[in-house]
């Protein structure tokens, strides 16, 4: 009895010591640990912050998080631990863990449920057929069909367009569709504002509202700003704004397969399924890694895949490259000129990058820095 208790007593201090792998949970407060004390080379985030440095990229901040831990921190003179700037298209990942509890919690029975279903009243949908069959699955992976034309082969022309309509529904849906639904990916950012308009309809919520009783409470964002469409619906694919901290708050409750701290916030399955492949973007018309086409898309998220093999041909381009290994599976939350959320799960550990990256090809950089120095 007394050599159990000693036992106990032992497995209780060792894992009161982040080094051995417990995780921390920075609902309120983050709190900082060194890389070696969480078995991971301190050289490899050195390294990256002094060739971002040397190279002169345009990445504002960057967070590394490791079993809740941040073990390595950069902000450029623009920002801090505080600043708030636009996420872009990483708040479709967002939008998408929304959908997932409002699963969860009953108030949409499953993604299989359909646009017909959800807007029954919508006069655009009763006068075309063809988008009743839509799914909430189909607009989270992309494959709706919907002739939206808004993403950068055509220069954004239909974000304009849709911006400047006086109802941003209604206009998505008027465009109809070009193909049928979930036979083709094709990149929508209108797509990913409908899913905001489901939320706001099913919940009769805003959707800022329901995130922060469902999502953001629970996990410790408290400061952030959500544009709204005409009809007061938060866009459901940019324009959210939080901190890199804040964002690596998402990173983390992915990690953990939807668990924060003893509570369930998202499904494990929910989980799952966002971050499994449901599409190929090089087999559609939009694949922002043309260069790199192994990626796969799930529910707003990007992954990697298990059997992806590193093509160096891009990284050389910037100055890296030099170690061509097979790379492990991560995932990834990606927005205009270089947002990110990299969550690794063999490391343990989340990487968000804040960048302006003018160039398209140039918002692949944060993502060869992972590769790079972290993986390698």
């Amino acid at each position: 009895m007394f050599t159990k208790s000693i036992l106990i007593l032992f497995l209780v201090l060792i894992s009161s010591f982040p080094g051995f792998g417990v995780q921390y949970w920075p609902t309120l407060v983050w709190k900082k640990n060194s890389p070696q004390s969480l078995d991971f080379d301190p050289k490899s985030i050195n390294n990256m912050f002094q060739f971002m440095k040397k190279k002169k990229f345009p990445i504002h901040s960057v967070v590394i998080v490791k079993n809740g831990y941040l073990i390595g921190e950069f902000y450029d003179n623009n920002d801090n631990e505080k600043s708030l700037s636009n996420i872009y298209s990483v708040t479709k990942s967002f939008t998408s863990a929304l959908i997932g509890i409002a699963i969860d919690k009953g108030h949409i029975k499953n993604e299989k449920e359909t646009l017909g279903s959800v807007f029954s009243k919508n006069f655009v949908i009763k006068n075309d057929p063809k988008l009743k069959d839509i799914k909430i699955q189909h607009l989270l992976t992309m494959t709706s069909g919907l002739k939206t034309r808004d993403n950068h082969l055509s220069n954004y022309s239909g974000v304009f367009a849709l911006r400047n309509s006086k109802n941003w529904v209604n206009y998505i849906l008027s465009l109809g569709t070009e193909k049928k639904p979930g036979e083709y990916y094709n990149y929508s950012n209108g797509g990913s504002h409908v899913l905001a308009a489901i939320l706001t309809e099913i919940t009769e919520s805003p959707v800022a509202k329901y995130a922060e009783s469902h999502l953001f409470s629970h996990i410790g964002i408290k400061n952030y700003k959500w544009a709204k469409d005409p009809q007061g619906i938060n866009h459901g694919y940019s324009n959210l704004e939080l901190s890199a901290r804040d964002m690596a708050k998402l990173g983390i409750l992915y990690l953990n397969k939807g668990r924060w701290g003893n509570k369930q916030i998202i499904s494990s399955s929910w989980v799952e399924k966002s971050l499994k492949t449901h599409a190929y973007p090089n087999r559609g018309r939009f694949n922002p890694f043309r260069l790199y086409p192994y990626n796969g898309y799930g529910y707003q998220w990007w992954n990697s895949e298990t059997a992806w093999k590193a093509d160096l041909s891009y990284r050389k381009a910037w100055g890296m490259g030099k170690n061509a290994i097979k790379q492990p599976e991560y995932f990834l939350a990606l927005g205009y000129e270089g947002q990110y959320i990299f969550i690794l799960p063999h490391l343990k550990m989340v990487v968000v990058f804040k960048s302006r990256f003018r160039k398209a090809k140039d918002i692949l950089i944060p993502k060869a820095l992972v590769e790079e120095f972290l993986l390698n």
